[in-house]
C-alpha cells in the first residue's frame, strides 16, 4: 500500500526549517525544549547523527510522498544497543497536517527502522493532557507501564508525564 508520507534521514538542507519547527513555543508541550535553538545547534545535531552508534540517536524528515514537502520528524533518541531499547518521538509540525493519521504511519514507519537497528523494544514520554498523543501510542499498541521520576513545569506547577513501551520485535 503506498502511504502517504515516506521518512528519510534527515539532512543540512534541512537545518533551517528544523529550526523553525523546534523554535517554535506551540511545539514546546510534546518536548523538553524551553528555549530556542540557534542553527548551528541544529547543524551539529544532524552531523552527529550522522554517527548513530556514537550519538544514540537517529531522526528522520516525515515527507509528503506527492511534493516531498517536510511536514515534520521522527526520530529515535536515548538509543541503549545493550538493552535493545530507545525512545521514540514524533512531531506533525504544522497544525493543519495532524488529526490525518500521519503521526501513527511515521511510528509505524519508525518501528520498522528500529528493527533494522536491531532494537526490539521502543518508549515514549507523554506529557500530561496530551490526548493526541495518549491516543497516537495507544493506537500504536504502546502500553502505559508509569510515570517518569523527571518533573515537568507548567504555568510553575511540576507535572509528571505517562510513559508507554511497545515491543517491536516479537
Amino acid at each position: 500500500m503506498n502511504e502517504p508520507i515516506y521518512i528519510r534521514p534527515i539532512d543540512i538542507p534541512d537545518a533551517l526549517i528544523v529550526m523553525q519547527w523546534e523554535n517554535n513555543p506551540a511545539n514546546w508541550d510534546a518536548s523538553d525544549n524551553k528555549s530556542e535553538y540557534q542553527l548551528f545547534d541544529i547543524v551539529r545535531m544532524i552531523e552527529e547523527n550522522q554517527n548513530i552508534q556514537r550519538a544514540k540517536q537517529a531522526r528522520w524528515m516525515i515527507c509528503d510522498s506527492v511534493t516531498d514537502k517536510q511536514l515534520g520528524t521522527v526520530d529515535l533518541f536515548d538509543i541503549d544497543f545493550d538493552k535493545k531499547e530507545a525512545f521514540v518521538g514524533v512531531l506533525i509540525a504544522e497544525k493543519e497536517n495532524r488529526q490525518k493519521g500521519l503521526a501513527s504511519i511515521a511510528v509505524k514507519l519508525v518501528e520498522n527502522e528500529a528493527l533494522k537497528l536491531e532494537l526490539e523494544k521502543l518508549k515514549c514520554v507523554v506529557h500530561p493532557g496530551n490526548k493526541a498523543s495518549v491516543q497516537l501510542f495507544e493506537k500504536r499498541q504502546f502500553v502505559k507501564i508509569g510515570k517518569t521520576d523527571r518533573q515537568f513545569v507548567n504555568d510553575g506547577v511540576y507535572l509528571e508525564a505517562s510513559i508507554y513501551e511497545k515491543w517491536v520485535k516479537k
